[in-house]
């Protein structure tokens, strides 16, 4: 049997000493990914992030009510709709976040709006066509949760807001960290098998938190 010979690696232009993107040599940062949907005061039997991607439109609360927006990092940090082509996720942690219209945002029907859908949603997370993970609302922490209760003299109570949300980086911790492929699909859905009415229309965020492997 002949021996192989080996083929030097020929690069008459040297041009592996000036790749902008090398994946041989990788850098780890701390990146979520995350998505904001609106949910309408008829709360929908399904809602599916991460679909919408950055540049695409969609309706969301933008000032003082909604309206229809081209999302961009405030929304979203995906560059395409369900996948991640050119970079590797390994995901620690889950949570929501939840944005109200502010006029009125004080108003106590926000908070029952709130309890509405932690109690009747569940989160279904799936890579490619593997099921990864089911958990009920209330599992998921909030990053931005309410901090207090107020009754005026008028007898009238109010909600205090918890300002800028994400103290802690509140986070329901997965004992397993996943991994997500560049290149793979992926779905994040919330559904509500028996509907809800809310008094407001509300966006609710899904933060996937953990970090990012890209090509330096």
């Amino acid at each position: 049997m002949p021996t192989p010979v080996m083929v030097p690696y020929r690069d008459p232009l040297s041009a592996q000493n000036y790749k902008t993107q090398r994946g041989d040599s990788p850098e780890d940062l701390y990146q979520p990914l995350y998505d904001r949907v609106n949910v309408a005061t008829t709360v929908p039997a399904s809602l599916g992030f991460f679909s919408t991607s950055q540049g695409q439109s969609a309706t969301l609360i933008a000032s003082t009510a909604t309206a229809t927006i081209v999302k961009g990092y405030r929304d979203t940090n995906m560059q395409n709709a369900n996948v991640v082509p050119t970079k590797m996720f390994k995901f620690i942690g889950i949570s929501v976040g939840f944005v109200q219209v502010p006029t009125g945002l004080a108003s106590l029907t926000n908070p029952f709006d709130r309890e509405l859908i932690t109690q009747g949603g569940f989160m279904q997370f799936k890579i490619v066509d593997k099921d990864i993970l089911y958990a009920p609302l209330e599992l998921l922490p909030v990053i931005n949760p309410y901090a207090a209760m107020a009754t005026t003299a008028n007898n009238t109570t109010i909600p205090g807001i918890n300002p800028g949300g994400g103290q802690g980086s509140a986070m329901l911790r997965l004992p397993i960290a996943i991994t997500l492929n560049p290149y793979e699909n992926f779905q994040v859905n919330i559904s509500w098998p028996n509907g809800a009415t809310l008094t407001n229309t509300l966006d609710l965020y899904v933060f996937l938190h953990g970090f990012m492997r890209r090509p330096t």
